[in-house]
């Protein structure tokens, strides 16, 4: 008989496998439903994005596993400032419909994690932005595009959203991707980017989490 100590969950119960997964399941069904019913009338009012953000705070918290954790992202940063503006809650709204979209499909973690991407194993560390060229491509919990250009672009590196090529040092791919690259608008830019990796151009594939650790 095992002499380590069960652990246990914040409501002192037996933190197994199955109860993890479990909890995880039910939480992304609750998030699917809940961007549902917000989206019902076709748009997001200032009270469901308010709503919505703090259901993600705190189911985040209690469960912090992907996509609550890159979705409470994309909240703080939109209500950093206190409050959530027409654009901010269109923005939102495309954060709702791509989690509607891709959760329907029976393994939803599995077709909508980056990591499922073709991506360099292992990543770069540390990463160096001075002066390289860096391709993104796909939707980024850090934000919209113009907030992940002016990211890169603090680093030192100069962001593009053009197909990568031979001068391309960074091809950085947002966490809101599926599985299914290869059919997607953004699949272009990936495929692109493996060929010239193939090459041996020096190209590096990233995960937005892993740029997102040097990301002021």
């Amino acid at each position: 008989m095992s002499t380590y100590p069960t652990p246990l969950d914040l409501h002192g119960q037996p933190l197994q496998l199955f109860n993890r997964a479990n909890n995880t399941a039910k939480a992304v069904d609750q998030l699917v439903g809940i961007c549902t019913g917000i989206l019902a009338d076709g748009e997001v009012s200032e009270r469901e994005a308010i709503f919505f953000a703090e259901w993600v705070r705190k189911h985040a918290a209690d469960t912090p596993v992907w996509p609550l954790t890159a979705v409470l992202s994309r909240v703080e940063r939109i209500f950093e400032d206190g409050v959530c503006d027409a654009e901010e809650r269109a923005e939102l709204q495309e954060v709702m419909e791509t989690l509607c979209g891709f959760t329907q499909a029976p393994t939803p973690q599995a077709e909508t994690l980056s990591t499922a991407l073709p991506l360099c194993v292992p990543q770069p560390h540390p990463l160096v932005f001075s002066d390289k060229q860096v391709v993104v491509t796909g939707k980024f919990a850090y934000g919209a595009r113009t907030a992940v250009f002016e990211a890169i672009d603090a680093l030192g590196g100069q962001p593009t959203d053009s197909s990568p090529t031979r001068a391309t040092d960074y091809l950085v791919i947002g966490v809101f991707a599926s599985r299914d690259w290869i059919n997607t608008s953004h699949g272009r830019k990936i495929e692109k980017a493996v060929q010239l990796r193939d090459k041996g151009t020096g190209i590096r594939i990233l995960s937005e989490d892993h740029w997102r650790q040097f990301v002021k």
